[in-house]
């Protein structure tokens, strides 16, 4: 089966001197893994260059069933991500969102609604003059809407407290493990109150910005079976240092 697709680029892994191995998301058959070969012309028509995380291509898949991974025929930019590719800033947040996808999402399933919020938050990456500090946290919100474990932004003084546990908060601190401060629940209160438009306006500074990403990744632990360790969260803390 031949599909012209547009596709979102998760990572590329070097399979020997001559090739490489990608992994996309496609709005057609979700996430699916190519071979790529490394090209002897200048004008080959797929170029390795191109798949970096969060690159949007349009190619065509020759997907069978009975391989677990398809070839391509071609591949040219859908839509510049310059920016993301060149911008320490934007680059470190596409190598996180593209590895939390890469590792939670099914292979061949489609799902245009992820796909759909991909694009809408890598335009938004790529768009936004300012350094884009917190789009990882609210890509972490939404992302668990789209698995099936949305938070419920229930805070109130009379509920301040945020349990990992329960996705929602709560009038008691349960255990440290568990439960977040009222300080970092009222700042995850506020972010989920924003979009891509206007989480520049949220500002936790830096000490706050790792603690509400390590729960938030927590959350994803609690909630997904055998959650793997994010390898690029260390590069965001090293990068968003304020």
């Amino acid at each position: 089966m031949e599909i012209k697709t547009q596709a979102v680029v998760l990572n590329k892994i070097k399979y020997n001197d001559t090739s490489y191995i990608a992994n996309l998301i496609t709005r057609e058959v979700g996430k699916v893994t190519v071979f790529i070969r490394i090209p002897k012309a200048k004008k080959a028509v797929v170029k390795p260059g191109l798949f970096y995380p969060l690159n949007v291509i349009e190619t065509e898949i020759s997907q069978k069933a009975s391989r677990n991974i398809q070839n391509i025929k071609h591949c040219s930019t859908a839509f510049s991500t310059y920016n993301i590719c060149t911008d320490v800033f934007k680059s470190s947040i596409a190598l996180f969102i593209a590895e939390v996808v890469g590792k939670t999402c099914s292979d061949n399933q489609a799902d245009e609604d992820l796909f759909e919020y991909l694009l809408e938050i890598i335009k938004s990456l790529e768009k936004n003059d300012e350094p884009s500090h917190n789009l990882h946290l609210l890509f972490l919100k939404d992302y668990a809407r789209l698995l099936g474990f949305e938070i419920t932004n229930n805070y109130s003084e009379h509920t301040p407290f945020f349990s990992l546990r329960e996705g929602m908060f709560l009038p008691v601190y349960t255990t440290d493990e568990e439960s977040m401060s009222p300080n970092l629940s009222k700042m995850l209160s506020d972010l989920f109150s924003l979009d891509t438009d206007s989480i520049k306006e949220f500002k936790p500074g830096y000490e706050n910005r790792k603690q509400l990403l390590s729960k938030l990744l927590l959350y994803y632990k609690i909630h997904l079976d055998e959650f793997p360790e994010i390898k690029s969260l260390s590069v965001l803390n090293s990068v968003f240092t304020d």
